[in-house]
């Protein structure tokens, strides 16, 4: 049946309209999703507080008013279609400008950040002085109250205010002039709470991590090598040596072999790091190297281990004290590449062969 004219009008009127609420509402859409999208090239950071008792349509206009989003509308909009409206705890959270609104309810629902913490990081290989200076610049104490500690812990080590492992050796065996907490402050990051935070906290918890980390190691392993005379407590001097020694980090377990098969064949360890140490400088480079020091650290004088560590040893160079490479290897020196890498020997005449071959290199002196 023919359609009148008047209807055929007002099919194309609704057409028309349809077209019409149509692309009014891809428009709209189109204006959400451009408001609800972060802004690219942004990304400054701004810390941004919740208060007690803020609704998404307050947060949403801070945000907006802070460059953290485009809309605050949107936020809301967002924010009540997915029921979190109400649920924001208050606290301080990071965010950044140009976030997407997606981007700030998923930071927001993570919770806020923690309450402002002290935070320290010791890298591996310093010595008790370089540690304390370190812990000097990251917290509220100096070198002196940090010392005083330690030197309360050595006067009485049973009622004193720190607590040892039970592996180190008795304090009464060690000499006078002697550093007996180097090693034992090990190297990690650490945060301590500001209203908590003392001196003897810090020391105490770096002396619960080396516990950690010497714990860590497989029993197995350590009970082979105490079976070949390593305790614990040597196999952190090891560490120590093997730290300051290996630049390169797959040598950690051929370095660790080394000196582990010069003390099964009673040779002298003949290591420069702790006549380094000895010197008192612990960083410098061949030239600062003294055989004739006179120290008990002074391995190419003195036969076995040094009487303590030399440095904080990071834990893959105590497991490679326990699980040491395969190796019949006795001698090891720079290589003449100069990468931080060593050649290794097994006779003294290759050995000679490979520092010939460093020396003439003449990079790395």
């Amino acid at each position: 049946m023919a359609l009148s004219r008047g209807s055929k009008a007002f099919l194309i009127a609704l057409a028309g309209l349809a077209a019409v609420a149509a692309i009014v509402v891809g428009g709209a859409w189109w204006w959400i999703n451009q408001q609800v999208a972060g802004v690219p090239g942004e990304g400054d950071p701004v810390e941004f507080v919740v208060e007690e008792g803020a609704t998404a349509s307050s947060i949403g206009s801070e945000l907006a008013e802070q460059d953290v989003i485009r809309n605050a509308l949107a936020f809301r909009f967002v924010a009540r279609q997915r029921g979190v409206d109400a649920s924001f705890v208050a606290g301080a959270y990071e965010l950044e400008t140009g976030m997407s609104v997606d981007e700030v309810l998923e930071a927001l629902g993570e919770g806020p950040m923690e309450p402002d913490r002290v935070r320290v990081t010791i890298p591996e290989g310093l010595t008790v002085a370089q540690t304390l200076s370190r812990l000097e610049e990251n917290t509220p104490f100096s070198v002196d109250e940090y010392r005083s500690v330690l030197e309360a812990a050595r006067a009485d080590r049973e009622g004193g205010p720190l607590t040892m492992p039970e592996w180190v050796p008795s304090f009464s065996e060690f000499a006078d002039d002697v550093q007996i907490f180097e090693g034992l402050l090990y190297p990690k990051t650490y945060e301590f709470d500001p209203d908590e935070i003392t001196p003897e906290a810090v020391l105490q918890a770096m002396l619960n991590e080396v516990e950690v980390a010497m714990a860590s190691a497989p029993p197995s392993a350590v009970q082979a090598a105490e079976d070949a005379g390593i305790t614990r407590y040597d196999a952190l001097i090891i560490a120590s040596l093997v730290e300051r020694e290996a630049r390169v980090g797959g040598e950690w377990a051929e370095i660790a072999a080394v000196i582990r098969n010069r003390i099964d064949e009673g040779m002298l360890l003949q290591i420069d790091a702790t006549l380094l140490y000895a010197a008192g400088d612990p960083e410098g480079g061949p030239s600062s190297v003294n055989t004739e020091v006179e120290s008990p650290y002074n391995t190419y004088q003195n036969p076995g281990l040094p009487p303590t560590p030399i440095a904080g040893a990071r834990p893959e160079a105590i497991r490679a004290v326990f699980q040491p490479a395969e190796s019949d290897f006795l001698y090891y020196v720079v290589a003449p590449e100069c990468d931080g890498s060593h050649r290794f020997a097994e006779t003294l005449d290759e050995h000679n062969q490979n520092v010939a071959a460093y020396r003439e290199a003449d990079r790395c002196q």
